[in-house]
């Protein structure tokens, strides 16, 4: 699946629009994914984030087909990433696919 990603937006100047993952640039200049519903972040790198972009140029492409698999297998593999960069512990482990 070849990904058409928007420009990156300043976190300080705009906010999402949609509810949905974005890709997130961190203060370090890496990489990682987020999730932005309700107006706020809902999940997202335990370090600072400064810019975000969109996965897909054109939103619009997304709900012409009705189909959200792709989003479904790319949230699956941001929640696969996060779960193997961050375990947690404790209570707070995360469970794996199968057990939810």
């Amino acid at each position: 699946m070849k990904i058409e990603s928007t420009e990156w937006f300043p976190l300080s100047d705009h906010a999402p629009v949609r509810d949905g993952w974005y890709e997130v640039q961190l203060a370090s200049g890496n990489t990682a994914f987020a999730k932005f519903g309700a107006g706020e972040w809902t999940e997202k790198p335990l370090l600072v984030f400064t810019h975000w972009r969109g996965l897909v140029a054109d939103p619009g492409v997304a709900r012409e087909t009705g189909d959200i698999s792709a989003e479904v297998v790319a949230a699956e593999g941001v929640r696969a990433v996060w779960d193997k960069f961050f375990p947690g512990a404790g209570e707070e482990k995360h469970k794996p696919l199968e057990a939810g």
